[in-house]
């Protein structure tokens, strides 16, 4: 018996894009930050090439899709401040207002503290650090934008600490306050150049 050709056409398997799409393995999605180690060195070089990842700092790198906050920025270089360790100056300036990353991580403690192991990936120095003088961005501590401003101030060359204090400007920093805060460093190294430097800012 001949089967019509209508039956024989409606009987036969049609193959849509759901059967495709179910024959290729899952992709995992990224977690929104990533690490080379957690990636392995050949894959995390493919995958900042084609835009899946954006570098931050070091060996961590955020999502392509993503934008990268001040908590991503701290998170990058969070296991580079050892106990009690505070993120200061520039790298303090790169975590609260972006731009380019610091070479190496400045990593403030309390006077007296006990000095950590070196590492090539950061300095440390010891300063006195009063709770107002700190924020938490995701839980890492940072100086705030007004003390960031004067240890920038005292401490960087006159035209990268006018550099970077213009990024601080952009996102928020009080100019009045930072010369306020100043006033407690008088009679203090380098002092009188910070002031200096703080009253050229625009």
């Amino acid at each position: 018996m001949t089967v019509p050709f209508s039956s024989a056409r409606r009987s036969a398997p049609v193959a849509g894009p759901s059967v495709a799409r179910s024959l290729l393995p899952a992709i995992p999605e990224l977690e929104r930050l990533v690490s080379r180690s957690g990636v392995g060195g050949p894959a995390w070089s493919g995958m900042v090439r084609d835009g899946a990842l954006t570098p931050l700092w070091g060996g961590t790198a955020i999502r392509g899709d993503a934008e990268a906050g001040p908590t991503d920025r701290a998170h990058a270089i969070a296991h580079l401040l050892p106990r009690r360790g505070v993120v200061g100056r520039a790298s303090a300036v790169w975590v609260h207002a972006g731009g380019p990353p610091p070479v190496r991580v400045d990593v403030l403690l309390p006077v007296g503290s006990r000095r950590p192991y070196e590492h090539p990936d950061r300095r440390c120095a010891e300063t006195l650090l009063p709770a107002e003088d700190l924020d938490r961005v995701g839980d890492v501590a940072v100086t705030n934008l007004v003390r960031t401003a004067v240890d920038v101030a005292r401490w960087l060359e006159p035209d990268v600490a006018h550099e970077h204090l213009r990024r601080l400007v952009v996102h928020g920093l009080d100019l009045a306050a930072a010369r306020t805060l100043l006033e407690t460093f008088s009679g203090r190294r380098r002092a009188r150049l910070a002031r200096e430097v703080l009253d050229t800012v625009a």
